[in-house]
């Protein structure tokens, strides 16, 4: 078995109530199950019940670190339907009555980039990467201040945005000084936290995953000057969105441009 991360392996126990070599054992038999290396499968463990990884992370192998941004895409349980005719209320693109089929949302996104305007730059790349590494239109990457990411022209923004923070699969908040300014960001970050969707909050410029508070303190925040955290990122959202990412070496010049913005103090807002 390759060496584990003793802090985070002895984390891992002490979350479970169980020995460290009983976590060992089942750590070799995730790996196996997942098709990765012992310590990416400690790092999923960990990650999967809320323990910060972001220093285990940074530890790993440049091979292992490309695992992590793989998603692990679990098939959607069926519902279970009676013999017979469909209920009622069911159709062929519904299958639950008076819900939509699993394609659209009530937003029609599949990503909500929240961001302070300050922060358009780190933004944009942001939304670069996840578009290139997980094969996405546009038009599926909300990011209200970036050119091709914008809400359609004539739309009531505060409406809109309500839509968006209800309707997309998954929110990516980007938590920085600026953004602790912004009242849109954290009614954001507040309204998404409200309806218990997923939703990531990533760290830039000074932030560090420990300092971030409010609705989205509780949740495991990603640092966005570290390449690791970027591959994870990349990784999770694609498990949420069932979608398979391109090889680690397509996009990682965007995953390079994320953390270089994320490292800078970014520009004020004119």
């Amino acid at each position: 078995m390759a060496q584990l991360n003793q802090t985070l392996l002895h984390k891992v126990a002490k979350r479970l109530g169980k020995t460290p070599q009983y976590i060992r054992e089942q750590v070799a038999r995730r790996a196996s199950r997942e098709a990765v290396a012992s310590p990416v499968a400690l790092v999923m463990w960990a990650r999967d019940l809320g323990i910060g990884v972001a220093s285990a992370l940074d530890k790993l192998e440049p091979l292992a670190q490309q695992q992590l941004s793989v998603p692990r895409v679990v098939p959607a349980r069926r519902a279970p339907r009676s013999a017979g005719r469909p209920g009622r209320g069911e159709t062929g693109h519904t299958g639950r009555q008076g819900r939509p089929s699993a394609r659209r949302s009530a937003g029609g996104r599949a990503i909500f980039i929240s961001h302070a305007a300050e922060d358009r730059a780190l933004a944009g790349a942001l939304a670069e990467l996840l578009r290139s590494a997980l094969t996405l239109e546009a038009r599926e990457i909300l990011c209200t201040s970036v050119e091709g990411y914008r809400l359609a022209g004539g739309s009531n923004t505060d409406r809109a945005l309500r839509r968006e923070i209800l309707g997309a699969k998954t929110l990516v908040g980007i938590v920085t000084p600026a953004s602790g300014r912004s009242a849109y960001v954290q009614a954001e970050l507040g309204g998404r936290w409200v309806t218990d969707k997923h939703m990531i909050p990533v760290t830039a410029r000074g932030v560090r995953p420990g300092d971030v508070r409010g609705p989205a303190g509780g949740l495991n925040a990603l640092d966005l000057r570290s390449r690791a955290s970027v591959h994870q990122l990349v990784g999770d959202v694609g498990t949420v969105l069932g979608k398979q990412s391109e090889p680690a070496h397509v996009f990682q010049d965007k995953v390079d441009g994320v953390v270089r913005e994320a490292k800078s103090r970014g520009r004020r807002r004119r």
